[in-house]
């Protein structure tokens, strides 16, 4: 790729999605801890949280479409949307912070 900004873009959107998937791995496994043993209860809310941010864009997408059938393939494409806004912002967010900074 010659372009640095759409290469930085990937490795974000890249970097999100192995981020959430390992954010909803931990609270699976979390989930799974009794409580009687140790209360996370606070912290798997706090984990939840923070997917639900992370989760943001694609929520807003599956907002818009109405009713409850969807097409074949639509939440695949969301989360590799999602992913991709993620990266985009991100990496818009670093090239500002250079330019800002030199």
């Amino acid at each position: 790729m010659k372009h640095p900004f759409a290469k930085s873009a990937l490795l974000f959107a890249l970097l999100h999605f192995l981020v959430l998937l390992a954010l909803s791995g931990l609270i699976f496994l979390m989930n799974h801890i009794p409580p009687k043993a140790v209360n996370l209860d606070s912290l798997i809310l706090f984990l939840v949280s923070v997917e639900w941010l992370l989760e943001g864009p694609r929520k807003f997408l599956l907002w818009l479409w109405p009713g409850e059938s969807t097409p074949r393939g639509l939440g695949l494409g969301l989360t590799v949307v999602n992913s991709l806004v993620w990266g985009v912002t991100l990496a818009a967010l670093r090239w500002l912070w250079r330019r800002l900074t030199v």
